[in-house]
C-alpha cells in the first residue's frame, strides 16, 4: 500500500537536528562518499544555504520524525545547488523525494534562482531516473568525481 504524502510536512532545518541528518546521510551513502561531520556541518550551517526536513507524522522519535531531508546551496550565480537529498529507505517511493525536491524549487525560486544543478553517480539509476522524471537534464559527465573512480553527471533544470 502506497504511504501518502500528507503523512510528511516540510520545515526549515535547526541546529538540535544536526546528529540525527549526519545519522541519516550515513545510512543513504556508502562509507567512501558519505559526507563527514565536518562536511555535512559545513554544507547544512554555510550562509546562502538552506536545509529542509521533511517530518513524519508518525514518527515516535526526534531520529524517526526525520523521514528525509535536502541541503541546497544559492551560488553567486543565482542558481541553487543540491548538496544531499536523502530519504528514509522505509519511506521511498512514497513521495517524499518529490516533496523536497518541490519544496526546494519553491524556495529557490523565492530567493529568485533561476535553475537548480546537482551531481549524481553514473551508476546510481534509480536517483538519474528520478531527476529526470522532475524534468532535470544531464548537462555534463563529471570523469572520476567520486573518489577518483565513479564518474558523475552534472544535471540542470531551469526553473
Amino acid at each position: 500500500m502506497m504511504r501518502e504524502v500528507s503523512l510528511f510536512r516540510l520545515r526549515p532545518y535547526v541546529h538540535s537536528d544536526f546528529e540525527n541528518l549526519f545519522k541519516l546521510v550515513q545510512q543513504c551513502f556508502p562509507p567512501e562518499i558519505a559526507y563527514s561531520r565536518a562536511e555535512l556541518s559545513s554544507y547544512v550551517e554555510r550562509k546562502g544555504s538552506f536545509t529542509l526536513i521533511a517530518e513524519d507524522s508518525e514518527g515516535t522519535t526526534p531520529a524517526e520524525k526525520i523521514a528525509g531531508f535536502i541541503t541546497v546551496e544559492i551560488t553567486r550565480e543565482g542558481y541553487g545547488h543540491i548538496i544531499t537529498i536523502d530519504t528514509r529507505p522505509k519511506h521511498r517511493r512514497k513521495g517524499l523525494g518529490t516533496l523536497l525536491i518541490q519544496g526546494a524549487e519553491k524556495k529557490i525560486k523565492a530567493l529568485e534562482g533561476f535553475m537548480v544543478a546537482l551531481e549524481v553517480a553514473v551508476d546510481n539509476t534509480a536517483a538519474i531516473t528520478f531527476y529526470k522524471r522532475h524534468k532535470f537534464n544531464v548537462l555534463k559527465t563529471l570523469p572520476r568525481y567520486y573518489n577518483g573512480k565513479v564518474d558523475g553527471l552534472l544535471m540542470t533544470k531551469r526553473l
